[in-house]
């Protein structure tokens, strides 16, 4: 028998016509509107045949008016409208998410109507729009939470929320990816289910590390311990500054798991990036990067250029407490004097003798 797991090695690999024959094989409809969405956006994303998507939309479409119930019928509009959406058709798309909402409220059961929501919320994920699935995974926890149904049955509710979250969050920018994940974590951290916490956790503390060019294909290959891959993918992306940024985050992301090749990614960083251009922003969080991977003269550089005073005292208290840890103290001491913000100075310098006291013991 056919499943999901046998079409989508073809579509990661572009083999659409051979992923479109095994789609006809899969018997569960949905599974069909699933399959055809992500070949959909697999032909917008990676410069397939763009010709074929008007009779891949007229597929979904076909499928889903045989779709029986409001529940089925809502998932199949919302995959229309994410695929519409991915392929820049976002009108097309906001009417077939009102569709979508419109057969949720249908459903009389609070459980099945918050487990659909959370289906339309993470299609508005797919579709590039955040805070809208936001919204719609709020009102699908009320749906399940407020049911009057045994605690089991709104247990496995909220669960299957919490798997939507986290799939939400891998298809979404790091900026945007954060708060899903925080929220999944905080559900399967509370309902113990460690296994699944400990791996969303891990994505959340990516997330947070390759902030500035965290795509989630990038996010993908770090996990899965691709690091030159990773590269590979930014430097066909990205230039300039963003690049510089974006290799000192995988540097350093490297280096949190314990990968000693960080080093090397770290010190070819500038070699990769040419004619940088820097903002403050960009200034601040490069001297906050190469503080965390311990390029520390680097650091120093850039942490001198920042021109806003309260920014600047973090940026240096951070590097001189950074070599009091490395018990270079009289170059720790130098640089807390520096410190432009007289609060953060003296605070500076009392975390350096508290550092120093710790080393003697």
């Amino acid at each position: 028998m056919t499943t999901l797991e046998d079409v989508h090695p073809l579509i990661e690999r572009g083999y659409y016509e051979e992923a479109l024959e095994k789609i006809i094989e899969l018997e569960d409809p949905l599974d069909q509107l699933e399959a055809l969405r992500d070949v959909a956006n697999h032909i917008v994303t990676h410069g397939g045949p763009i010709e074929w998507l008007p009779e891949i939309l007229e597929d979904m479409e076909y499928i889903t008016k045989k779709l029986k119930g409001s529940g089925h019928k809502a998932i199949g509009y919302s995959m229309i409208a994410s695929t519409l959406a991915v392929a820049g058709e976002t009108s097309e798309a906001s009417k077939f998410f009102e569709k979508a909402l419109k057969e949720s409220k249908k459903i009389k059961n609070d459980i099945e109507r918050g487990e659909v929501l959370a289906n339309i919320a993470y299609e508005l994920a797919v579709a590039g729009y955040p805070q809208e699935a936001l919204d719609i995974f709020d009102a699908a926890f009320d749906n399940i939470i407020n049911a009057e149904v045994n605690y089991r049955v709104k247990v496995d509710g909220i669960l299957h929320l919490g798997e939507l979250m986290e799939k939400a969050g891998d298809v979404l920018p790091s900026k945007s990816a954060l708060k899903f994940y925080r929220m999944a974590f905080d559900i399967f951290d509370k309902l113990h289910v460690n296994q699944r916490a400990a791996i969303v956790e891990k994505k959340l503390r990516l997330a947070q590390t390759v902030h500035e060019v965290g795509l989630p294909q990038i996010r993908k290959a770090l996990l899965e311990g691709r690091y030159h891959y990773a590269l590979a993918i930014m430097e066909k992306m990205y230039e300039g500054t963003p690049l510089l940024i974006g290799t000192l985050e995988v540097a350093l992301w490297m280096k949190r798991i314990n990968n000693p090749e960080y080093v090397d990614v770290a010190e070819r960083a500038f070699q990769r990036c040419e004619h940088p251009r820097f903002t403050e922003a960009n200034i601040q969080r490069i001297a906050r990067l190469l503080t965390d991977l311990g390029v520390l003269g680097t650091a120093l550089e850039f942490a001198k250029r920042i021109e806003d005073p309260q920014k600047k005292s973090e940026a240096l208290k951070a590097i001189s407490l950074e070599l009091a840890r490395m018990k270079k103290l009289q170059k720790a001491r130098e640089i807390a004097q520096s410190i432009p913000n007289p609060q953060v100075r003296l605070q500076t310098l009392e975390d350096i003798i508290t550092l120093e006291e710790k080393a003697g013991d």
